[in-house]
C-alpha cells in the first residue's frame, strides 16, 4: 500500500521585475492564452521575475482534492487530505472515495514518513527512496512547486535557462535555446545536460506546462495545469496531469475541491505502538 503510493507523493512532490504586475489579476483565470508578443528585448530575468512575483505563496495551505492515477493500465481513484507549510511540511491523508483513512503521509525537507493502516506498518525514509523508485531526482522543493504550480530549476548546477522563444501561445523559458534542443533531439547526445522547458501564460504569468527530460538515461517528468482560481496567496490550479515515464510510466490526475489559505494547521503524525516498521 505504502509502496503502492510513493511515486504518487513524488508527483505532488509533481506550483515582479517588470509590468505587468500581478496584483491586478483577471477575474476569469481559465481563459487560454491569446496572441503575445515575442519577448526579443526581453531578458531570461524579466520573465523569471514575473513568475516568481505571480507565484503562489501560502503560509499555510489546506484542502481536499480526489485523485487518479494510472500505472501501465492498472488506475486507482482514492482521496486526500491536504495540509501544508511553507517549506516545511507537507502533510497528505489517503482515503478510498467513500471510506476511513488508510495511509498518512508527513514530508519534510529531511525525511517521508509513512503510516500505512492497513498492514499496520509505518516508514521512515529520505527522498533517496522515492528517487530510486521513479529513476528521477526530486526533493522537497520539487514536490512543493509540482504541488502549487510554482518554478523550480530541476538541476541547480546544469539547469541554467538560457533562451526564451514562443510555442503554441505560450513563452517558453528553456535551460536550450530551441536550435540547440532541436540539434540535441536529433542526435541523441547521451553528454547533453538535463532538458527542462517552462511554458508560461503571458496573462498571469503562471506555469500551464512544465516538462523535464533527462536524454542520459532516458526519463521524462511531464506536469500540465489547468483551473487556475483567485486565492489570497495567488493563483492556484486547481487541476493537474503529471506523467512520469521512467522504467514504468505513471500517470497522476489530482482535482482540488476545497482549498483554504493561511490558517494555521496540524500535522499529527503518532506511530501506534502496534505498527512494525518496514524497511
Amino acid at each position: 500500500m505504502i509502496r503502492h503510493h510513493l511515486p504518487f507523493l513524488a508527483g505532488l512532490m509533481i506550483l515582479a521585475m517588470t509590468i505587468p504586475s500581478c496584483k491586478s489579476r483577471q477575474k476569469s483565470l481559465n481563459v487560454q492564452p491569446g496572441a503575445i508578443v515575442p519577448m526579443e528585448n526581453e531578458s531570461v530575468q524579466v520573465l523569471m521575475g514575473r513568475l516568481d512575483s505571480c507565484s503562489f505563496n501560502a503560509e499555510w495551505v489546506s484542502g481536499k482534492a480526489s485523485v487518479k492515477t494510472n500505472q501501465e493500465g492498472n488506475e486507482t481513484s482514492f482521496n486526500i487530505t491536504l495540509r501544508a507549510k511553507k517549506d516545511s511540511i507537507i502533510w497528505i491523508s489517503i482515503s478510498p472515495l467513500l471510506g476511513i483513512e488508510v495511509a498518512r503521509v508527513m514530508i519534510t525537507p529531511d525525511s517521508v514518513m509513512m503510516l500505512d493502516r492497513i498492514h499496520n506498518k509505518y516508514q521512515v525514509n529520505t527522498f533517496e527512496t522515492i528517487n530510486k523508485l521513479l529513476q528521477l531526482k526530486v526533493n522537497f522543493e520539487i514536490v512543493q512547486a509540482l504541488l502549487y504550480g510554482n518554478f523550480f530549476a530541476y538541476k541547480k548546477n546544469e539547469n541554467r535557462f538560457n533562451s526564451v522563444y514562443l510555442e503554441e501561445k505560450f513563452y517558453v523559458l528553456s535551460s536550450l535555446n530551441k536550435k540547440k534542443l532541436k540539434r540535441s533531439l536529433e542526435e541523441g547526445d547521451l553528454t547533453k545536460p538535463v532538458i527542462q522547458d517552462v511554458f508560461i501564460n503571458d496573462t498571469f504569468y503562471r506555469i500551464f506546462k512544465m516538462s523535464v527530460l533527462d536524454q542520459r538515461i532516458n526519463k521524462s517528468l511531464l506536469t500540465e495545469y489547468e483551473d487556475f482560481r483567485q486565492t489570497d496567496a495567488g493563483q492556484f490550479p486547481f487541476k493537474s496531469k503529471t506523467k512520469v515515464k521512467a522504467e514504468k510510466e505513471l500517470e497522476i490526475f489530482i482535482d482540488f475541491g476545497k482549498l483554504k489559505v493561511g490558517e494555521i494547521q496540524e500535522f499529527p503524525f503518532n506511530i501506534p505502538s502496534n505498527f512494525e516498521r518496514s524497511r
